[in-house]
């Protein structure tokens, strides 16, 4: 892993893809990238 995209970088993100209703692992975990990012980034 490199490190050169961000979860924001996805069009699914915070639109369709939430911890509510997440699509992938990543957002179903809440450990995962995209469910840190969704809790602790700046909207």
């Amino acid at each position: 892993l490199k490190g050169t995209h961000v979860p924001a970088d996805c069009r699914l993100f915070r639109t369709v893809c939430t911890p509510e209703t997440p699509l992938g692992p990543c957002m179903v975990s809440s450990e995962g990238t995209c469910a840190t990012y969704y809790r602790y980034a700046a909207p």
